[in-house]
């Protein structure tokens, strides 16, 4: 996008925006390409974490090829955009590349579906979401179809039993349908345009609750309940229940399909910091400073482990030991909230830890460049212990 206006072939649009190179400044101005509704932060006292500059640059660690490589040289050469490293609520390393600055807006991609599990743990405390009761109570024109028969804890847990198959490369699961339904894609013929129609088309594939198997879908549904049973647009109740209460210090973005539905499952756009916030939020046991905003028996339900297997077909059945639960991984005896293109934070409850990476990783999976950055989380609990 350099020119005024740019050239044809370096313009960024529906057709490109996701592919390299194009997705290393998509990632950073999605409104300028999708409709997005705000995430105000309101008028509150920014939550401030104060700053201690230390040299963990210096970390050194085996990627995940095996090669020795200090924490600097990853960032300078991998698809890292941002890095943030805050030990007991204080950022020890805040590292920026690609034009990446403290007030850009970085698409979360699917640590958003986490993001959504802590209002709806916001709204299960307030007794407005019970995670007991069947989908079709909130939503019930998604009767007939693969939600049918499903709890709220199902959605939570990737444990609706889909014929749909999120699969980030194979055309014969046609996950192109779901960026459709987003609004991320151009439309194609056959394909729904919007998130509820495209619920509407699946089909049950087994028994709910046996499985987990990975579907953005889930979390979308997650926010229109949400919304419902709020009564609000989902972005204006992110805001009221989180983002405000919680003190971020920026506005976030929120993208939303072409029926104005929030893309809950990987539409967040945040800015670094407020990354770190979430993870701290996290760790603090749902508490903002003085400010409790997330249940701890929420937070403490997060962190439990999931037992169930992966379906085969399933995002996470190729990482060894991986759980997932209440949108929410364990992995590394740490939880996670990762996204596709290398998105992650990481939070080491036993070293007081979080730890913020956002990405422009050419390829969705982009698996090699997450296992370097589960090594480097080890390696950054270990240097301040």
């Amino acid at each position: 996008m350099v020119g005024s206006p740019p050239e044809p072939d370096k313009r960024v649009g529906l057709h490109n925006w996701q592919l390299p190179p194009y997705n290393r400044w998509a990632f950073q101005h999605v409104r300028q390409i999708i409709p997005t509704a705000n995430v105000s932060r309101g008028l509150g006292p920014v939550w401030t974490l104060a700053s201690a500059p230390s040299a963990l640059l210096e970390v050194r660690f085996e990627s995940s090829s095996g090669q020795p490589v200090e924490l600097g040289h990853f960032l300078d050469h991998s698809w890292t955009d941002g890095l943030v490293v805050v030990h007991r609520g204080r950022i020890l390393l805040e590292a920026y590349r690609n034009d990446l600055g403290p007030d850009s807006r970085h698409i979360a991609m699917s640590v958003s579906k986490s993001i959504t599990s802590l209002v709806v743990g916001i709204m299960q405390g307030r007794g407005s979401i019970e995670v007991g009761r069947l989908v079709t109570h909130y939503v019930p024109e998604l009767a007939g179809t693969a939600f049918e028969g499903a709890t709220v804890q199902h959605l939570l847990d990737m444990e609706v039993a889909n014929s749909w198959r999120e699969d980030y490369f194979s055309d014969a699961t046609e996950f192109w349908r779901l960026d459709v339904a987003c609004g991320w894609i151009p439309p194609r013929d056959g394909a729904a345009t919007t998130l509820l129609d495209f619920m509407k088309q699946t089909t049950r594939d087994g028994n709910h609750g046996e499985l987990i198997q990975y579907s953005s879908l889930n979390p979308d549904l997650l926010g229109l309940i949400a919304e419902r049973v709020a009564n609000i647009p989902f972005p204006t109740l992110v805001s009221q229940a989180l983002w405000a209460p919680m003190g971020a210090e920026f506005d976030a973005d929120l993208m939303v399909d072409p029926a104005g539905m929030a893309v809950a499952d990987g539409g967040y756009c945040i800015a670094l910091r407020d990354f770190a916030r979430i993870g701290q939020l996290f760790l603090n046991g749902g508490a903002a400073g003085i400010r409790q905003v997330v249940p701890p028996s929420w937070i403490d339900e997060c962190r439990r482990p999931n037992r169930k297997p992966f379906h085969p077909t399933s995002y996470g059945a190729d990482l060894p030991g991986a759980s997932y639960h209440n949108q929410w991984w364990r992995l590394d005896d740490r939880s996670f909230a990762m996204g596709i293109h290398g998105q992650m934070v990481a939070i080491d409850q036993a070293a007081e830890l979080v730890v913020v990476f956002v990405s422009s990783a050419p390829e969705p999976n982009a698996t090699a460049q997450r296992n370097t950055q589960r090594r480097a989380v080890a390696a950054l609990a270990s240097a301040v212990a």
